[in-house]
């Protein structure tokens, strides 16, 4: 994609992210490539701020496959094995892929055999985050402020000088 940070995350769907990365830190390969890719460049908010149309951990969410419908998935955070046939891990490229897309968004999904997917957020029907916002605002008490800016946080890592600066201070040996 052209921007630079291409997905949004919540904080917990980072937190996933960041265990699956150290699971997957001895295995080489597409798929912990992506998944640093979409850590890197990923605009996290926190659960209550993220918008209702893009796809966290536990969404229900139609898309198209190189531009042919699917059915409706959820989005988990489980291992592909075992799983019943309207669930997508995760744990997989596709999953990985979809997760922090928002409506309408496209992404280029390579495959571990060398094959290419392009993946389109069609609707996203059901979102946790969503939903929890909705019921707290409606139990909100009347008097409390709401500050409807949204909370995003962009991590960058810092560069580190390779030459360290020399030191004028001689230490305690010096008194």
């Amino acid at each position: 994609m052209s921007r630079e940070s291409f997905c949004q995350l919540t904080a917990g769907d980072v937190n996933v992210l960041m265990s699956m990365l150290h699971a997957y830190c001895e295995t080489p390969g597409l798929f912990r490539a992506f998944l640093r890719e979409k850590l890197n460049h990923a605009e996290i908010y926190f659960k209550d701020d993220i918008p209702s149309d893009v796809v966290t951990l536990d969404s229900h969410v139609l898309y198209t496959v190189n531009g042919q419908d699917t059915w409706l998935h959820v989005l988990v955070r489980s291992s592909p094995e075992g799983l019943p046939d309207f669930a997508l891990s995760v744990h997989t490229m596709r999953g990985l892929a979809l997760l922090g897309l928002a409506e309408g968004e496209k992404v280029e999904c390579y495959l571990e055999d060398g094959g290419l997917e392009v993946l389109q957020v069609v609707t996203v029907t059901y979102q946790p985050e969503a939903r929890e916002s909705k019921t707290e605002r409606s139990h909100a008490a009347p008097s409390e402020a709401i500050d409807n800016a949204p909370q995003v946080l962009t991590f960058k890592p810092r560069l580190r000088s390779l030459v360290r600066e020399p030191d004028d201070d001689p230490g305690p040996s010096a008194a």
